[in-house]
């Protein structure tokens, strides 16, 4: 009988997503996986146990000293510079805030706001990466340097910003980028109790996509799918290359998850224009994209004429009408193409183009390949084939 292989899953925080991952592969190869999920009430879990491998997150020092002295094959889930001579498998973080300044700007923010990300090696990879986004189309970020967490002091800090440039916070529509969904939905409850809107005035962004969490919150919360189940498989898979090739467990790569992309919900759905007629024809745009609507349409559902409309958008908005219909069409095929098996001819049909080769040509213009190529590379990304 073959020997089954014990492996232990240790997170010092723990999500069941990451822990759904791991177990499929687990499954695959035939292992025996336990996972404590409270650390602390299993103090001293590691002491007696002398398994095959582990997948970790190594931030504890008591942990940390533990796999200096065990020899097996173990894969890191951090960031912490501990210099063991191990691979790791994290979540893109540039990708993330890039994806988030993405976000942000298809609504029109130029500035979007952030706390201080202090020594957390995964918050700062993060807020870089929507630095290099937002600076590079000539936005900015702004780190708020009041508070390291979700309390009033953040606000007061936006208060006063808001001040010196000559308007009050209520009057105004600014991004918050939440590293993770606990601190934004802590934040959208602060911004309720201190009677701001959101997302009129405040339109707030998580990440990980926390069903739990979004699920305890009355308004819907956008936030960067990190893909936390695909992190866990990711992690199981190269744990299980290092078992059958132990001389790859000195390997220091570090290979960075992609994530999957944003989930928009109600707490970034505002446009930032303070032309109510800009934002109302934005709104109306994003309701009917999908059935091959032109500039003309939009003036005409807003009771204006095109040329007012066109200037309007000029002094309010980074897009015209029109480039504002292409866009959105495009974003849709995009998701499409990442998320479904479905044909170019139904994709086009339910994106408002009149043809397959309008949609190919519109595509490439945008994202500078062709739609079947960038559906070949999100599906390598994510680990998928072709047709699953």
């Amino acid at each position: 009988m073959l020997k089954r292989k014990h492996i232990m899953l240790l997170l010092e925080w723990y999500d069941y997503r990451i822990h759904r991952g791991v177990a499929k592969v687990a499954r695959q190869n035939g292992w025996q996986l336990n996972c404590p999920k409270d650390l602390a009430a299993n103090e001293g879990i590691l002491k007696d146990w002398n398994g095959d491998g582990c997948i970790a997150l190594l931030e504890n020092d008591q942990t940390l000293e533990h796999f200096r002295n065990l020899k097996i094959p173990l894969v890191d889930m951090g960031l912490r510079n501990h210099k063991l001579k191990i691979p790791r498998v994290i979540t893109d973080n540039a990708a993330i805030g890039r994806l988030a300044g993405e976000h942000f700007r298809d609504f029109g923010h130029r500035e979007v706001f952030a706390v201080d990300p202090g020594e957390k090696a995964m918050y700062r990879e993060r807020l870089d990466g929507l630095r290099v986004y937002m600076e590079a189309d000539g936005g900015k970020v702004t780190v708020l340097k009041s508070s390291r967490n979700i309390q009033s002091e953040l606000i007061e800090e936006m208060k006063a910003i808001a001040e010196q440039r000559g308007h009050s916070l209520q009057e105004l529509s600014l991004g918050f980028f939440a590293y993770q969904d606990t601190m934004a939905s802590e934040m959208i409850s602060l911004c309720l109790r201190r009677e701001l809107r959101v997302p009129e005035n405040i339109a707030v962004l998580g990440v990980d996509n926390d069903d739990l969490i979004n699920s305890g919150l009355m308004m819907g919360l956008s936030s960067v799918d990190s893909d936390q189940e695909g992190l866990g498989a990711e992690a199981a898979r190269l744990l299980q290359s290092l078992l059958d090739n132990p001389k790859k467990s000195n390997s220091t790569k570090i290979h960075r998850h992609k994530p999957i992309g944003v989930v928009a919900r109600r707490s970034t759905d505002c446009f930032a224009v303070r032309n109510p007629l800009v934002a109302n024809a934005l709104h109306w745009i994003q309701r009917n994209y999908y059935k091959g609507i032109q500039a003309t349409d939009v003036s005409e559902a807003m009771g204006v004429t095109q040329q007012g409309l066109q200037k309007a958008f000029a002094t309010s908005y980074s897009r015209s009408p029109g480039q504002e219909i292409r866009h959105q069409r495009v974003q849709a095929v995009a998701h499409l193409l990442s998320t479904t098996n479905a044909k170019l001819e139904d994709i086009a049909a339910n994106c408002g183009y009149y043809s397959v080769n309008s949609l190919i040509n519109s595509f490439r213009t945008a994202h500078n390949t062709t739609p079947g190529k960038f559906r070949q590379q999100k599906r390598a990304e994510h680990g998928l084939a072709m047709g699953s």
